[in-house]
């Protein structure tokens, strides 16, 4: 099968193209010509069953760009968005309009595409009110402009319905090889320490190999078409829990380190007045903040359990690969 990721050289796009060329699928990936794709390159020698990967020069939010990358291809894995910005509305300019942009693409250029799959986030559902797996269908509440802007992109997949077949997943806190964002905590472990908010909070996570085998599923199960799934190792985790957990994994002892609410919130508000000044996006923002300190981020996978026959890597056994990666790659 002939299949477009867009977002192919990011953490998550790249993982996905990494699992369809391992399972024999030809692989297109939609790249800016900014892009790094050091990523992709590494597959074209790292994937011995691969036959190559092809790249199409192309930009979500350029709409005449997109009229050639999605012709000819059988499925596409919209993986593209942006999860942290200067300007909120910038989060809305990639997240939903360049939804809309592929979606019209679709409709124009390939309206008998078999499907696409939306890379969506658990964000864009919003935190449980309380302790309990939150259930699709029940009402979003997306608490920061990302989760608002995914769940606009949600919106403008709708337009597909009876047209051309869609499956919106929204993964958990994502993690593993090539991650940035949860590696800090793996960064703590390494250096002995646990970290923990003083408050109890649960969250999921998920690991970004079972993101890659969802989609592809996804993509062959006509019991998907329409439907959105939770993506998590259905275990609802402790902050500490979690460190205990990677810690074990990577055989490292460790000592607690509470974190109380207010150094989140200070290390937010310094980390997006540095960001101005240097003119990047913050990698934490009052935002970010925000989501980090809801008390449940739980929802319920046993939809993608039955329908996609999934069964998720428990944190153990990816956070060891994790570990490793990182160490081999000399992050750690």
């Amino acid at each position: 099968m002939k299949i477009l990721i867009t977002g192919s050289n990011g953490f998550v796009g790249s993982h996905i193209a990494e699992t369809l060329t391992e399972k024999g699928h030809q692989v297109v990936c939609l790249v800016r010509h900014s892009s790094n794709c050091k990523w992709l390159d590494c597959l074209k020698t790292a994937t011995s069953r691969s036959t190559g990967i092809e790249k199409r020069v192309g930009d979500v939010t350029h709409p005449k760009t997109l009229c050639e990358a999605v012709k000819g291809v059988d499925a596409v894995i919209h993986s593209a968005g942006v999860l942290r910005a200067r300007d909120p509305e910038f989060y809305y300019h990639v997240n939903r309009d360049g939804t809309k942009n592929l979606v019209e693409a679709i409709l124009e250029h390939n309206p008998k595409l078999k499907k696409l799959i939306y890379i969506s986030s658990q964000a864009a559902m919003g935190p449980s009110p309380e302790l309990r797996p939150k259930q699709i269908g029940e009402p979003e509440n997306p608490v920061s402009d990302y989760g608002r802007s995914k769940l606009a992109g949600e919106k403008e997949v709708e337009a597909l319905r009876g047209k051309v077949p869609f499956t919106i997943l929204r993964p958990a806190a994502v993690y593993g090889p090539r991650d940035k964002d949860i590696f800090i905590f793996f960064q703590f472990v390494n250096l002995g320490l646990r970290p923990r908010t003083l408050a109890k909070r649960y969250f999921q996570l998920v690991f970004v190999k079972d993101i890659a085998e969802a989609a592809i599923r996804a993509i062959d199960t006509s019991a998907a078409d329409y439907n959105t799934y939770f993506l998590a190792d259905n275990s609802p985790y402790t902050w500490e829990e979690a460190a205990r957990e990677i810690a074990s994994a990577a055989g490292r002892k460790t000592i607690p380190l509470p974190v109380p609410d207010f150094a989140f919130k200070t290390a937010g508000f310094l980390a997006g007045i540095i960001a101005r000044f240097q003119g990047k996006p913050a990698v934490l923002n009052d935002q970010k903040i925000t989501e980090f300190l809801q008390t449940f981020w739980l929802a319920d996978t046993s939809t993608a359990q039955k329908d996609l026959g999934m069964d998720f890597t428990k944190l153990k056994n990816g956070a060891r690969i994790t570990y490793s990666w990182y160490k081999q790659h000399k992050w750690l």
